[in-house]
């Protein structure tokens, strides 16, 4: 599992620097470039709380970090593509194009 690259992913689609979301996690920013480097690994409580900073399904993280020999599929690009996909429509920019979270709750799922 690559969770540097699903911060890094999130993080780009949500347009926040890392030091601003280091700020916005009261964590070093050092600590955001290791993880997304891959020299460290994040803790699930870390995954937890940066999903919830950003407004994103924990499981898309899971996801966004899973690698073609942790899927037990015949296409995990597939899966990769999905949850690309899923992460896109969530930080969709607006008719400004202002990146927005889109509320997720299922009475805005229509």
């Amino acid at each position: 599992m690559d969770y540097g690259k699903a911060i890094r992913i999130v993080r780009a689609l949500a347009d926040i620097p890392q030091r601003e979301l280091a700020r916005r996690m009261d964590v070093d920013p050092s600590l955001i470039s290791m993880l997304e480097a891959g020299k460290r690994k994040p803790s699930r409580e870390f995954l937890e709380r940066f999903a919830a900073e950003l407004g994103v399904p924990f499981h898309l993280l899971i996801l966004l970090s899973s690698e073609s020999g942790n899927a037990k599929t015949s296409n995990p690009e597939a899966i990769q593509r999905l949850a690309l996909e899923l992460a896109g429509l969530l930080f969709k920019k607006d008719d400004d194009g202002n990146g927005t979270v889109h509320d997720k709750t299922p009475e805005h799922c229509a």
